[in-house]
């Protein structure tokens, strides 16, 4: 690799989210039944509402079940998508569908949650992933769950992941409680990295060794001649940027500050690595997954950024990568590991029914509830992961796992057939669950201002230097609206 590369790459934290981390949507979901009775404040009602932007199976089975064992209680949930989830065909051969959350959708979410929360309304429960609830929380508009947790005899918190409640909080106060988590993570093709010797330290690792790394096997592979084979894929520039600044967020815009760094050298380097992955063919830019995933599994695929969310995701890219797979720390990472969440929950300060919202979102990281899904992904209930270990072998031992994948919008599938996991698997799996303590939450205000702007960088009509001004000037004219 030139000289050029090194002054483009930050040897700070930055990786890509490629989208081979998977929302699950199937699963058997069989709780066991109670008496208790939970009925709403006073001055409230028996009727509790929920606002998402799409519902998926794990909160459908919990709202069942609630009522089941609630009588007189209702849960009403309101989506804002235009892509509701669909129904599971069942069987043994099941369909996995990688989805993605229609941005229009996200955007008519937030409008909807803003209006109604600057307003006094809204409902009692509140999907928080793509809403400002820094903002939220600023205006007394969401109640402090960390403190109904300490107030209530009933909640065993030593049973949760205390390293990610803690990454959470804001001003000290946790206004959202995730049901899951997903580690972020870099799958490298195992085989491809031995074949050209290369040996990666991912404690210390940069991009700049990424890049040196990839593109020695590929040289390696394809005798020096350009060829298909990537260090990257399943994404255009677009997605590209998007996805390095959703996953350095915290590096670029201070939530307690409200404050914003796109104007610095960091982000600079993020656009100019963009640029590089790119211009070398690096990077696959043909937007499906069906594609990357047809690319892991030729072995023309070197690194693929992903989202660690369960041990079946696990389990399904050591089978994209023909099981020869190495699960790295994504390069700069600077001794911290990162993760997100797609189910962060909170409650509307304004509901009349805070009690019953409460007794909810506990049931939902239950036990009873989380133990039964092991396609949740990560759950913040800690005592139920051996459980769902045991679910994921048995899945792939007895009853012969073969599922198909796609991406929401494709017509093709990708036949996988899931192996168990060895021990080895599971301990590292484990280890990340307790060393993740940097949230990488993400504003989609900021996203698609980032998005509108970068379009001119990527034809070549504005340098990264005006880019990073001008998406600097817009998002803390929004900060501080």
């Amino acid at each position: 690799m030139n000289n050029t590369i090194s002054c483009l790459l930050s040897k700070k934290r930055v990786y890509l989210l490629l989208s081979l981390g998977l929302v699950l949507l199937l699963g058997v979901f069989a709780v066991g039944c109670g008496n208790s009775q939970v009925s709403g404040a006073a001055g409230g009602s028996n009727t509790l509402t929920i606002s998402v932007v799409t519902k998926d199976m794990y909160l459908d089975a919990a709202v069942k079940k609630f009522e089941e064992l609630h009588p007189g209680v209702t849960v009403k949930v309101e989506e804002y998508t235009s892509n509701p989830l669909p129904a599971s065909s069942g069987g043994k051969n099941q369909e996995m569908i990688l989805r993605k959350e229609d941005p229009a959708d996200i955007e008519k979410y937030l409008t909807a949650m803003n209006a109604q929360l600057m307003t006094g309304q809204g409902s009692d429960i509140l999907l928080l992933n793509h809403l400002p609830y820094e903002t939220y929380a600023d205006k007394n508009l969401l109640v402090d769950i960390g403190q109904l947790m300490e107030s209530d005899p009933g909640f065993d918190l030593s049973k949760y992941y205390g390293n990610i409640l803690e990454a959470l909080k804001y001003k000290d106060s946790l206004y959202g409680l995730p049901l899951s988590f997903s580690v972020d993570m870099m799958a490298a093709d195992k085989a491809l990295l031995e074949n050209s010797q290369v040996e990666i330290d991912d404690s210390t690792w940069t991009w700049e060794d990424f890049v040196q790394a990839a593109e020695k096997v590929i040289e390696d592979r394809n005798g020096g001649e350009d060829g298909e084979i990537y260090a990257l894929a399943g994404m255009n520039e677009t997605m590209l940027i998007t996805s390095l600044v959703r996953e350095n967020f915290s590096k670029l815009v201070d939530g307690e500050k409200k404050e914003a760094y796109f104007d610095s050298q960091e982000f600079l380097d993020l656009l100019n690595l963009c640029r590089y992955l790119i211009d070398h063919n690096l990077l696959n830019t043909e937007p499906s997954q069906n594609k990357a995933m047809e690319l892991a599994a030729r072995g023309n695929l070197v690194f693929s950024i992903t989202s660690l969310k369960g041990l079946v995701n696990l389990q399904t890219l050591k089978a994209t990568f023909g099981g020869e797979v190495q699960l790295l720390k994504p390069p700069g990472q600077e001794g911290d590991l990162s993760f997100s969440t797609d189910s962060l929950y909170g409650i509307n300060s304004n509901s009349a029914n805070r009690e019953l919202a409460w007794e909810f979102l506990k049931f939902l990281v239950s036990d009873e509830m989380m133990s039964q899904s092991m396609f949740l992904g990560m759950p913040v209930n800690k005592s139920v992961v051996p459980e769902m270990i045991n679910q994921a072998n048995d899945t792939a031992q007895k009853r012969g796992a073969k599922i198909m994948m796609k991406s929401a919008g494709e017509s093709q599938a990708q036949n996988i057939t899931l192996e168990p996991l060895a021990q080895e698997d599971i301990d590292f799996v484990e280890s990340l669950l307790t060393k993740a303590n940097v949230y990488n939450g993400t504003n989609q205000k900021i996203l698609s201002i980032v998005q509108e702007e970068t379009t001119a960088f990527f034809t070549g009509q504005k340098s990264a230097e005006m880019t990073a001004k001008l998406i600097q000037d817009r998002v803390n004219t929004y900060l501080h609206e």
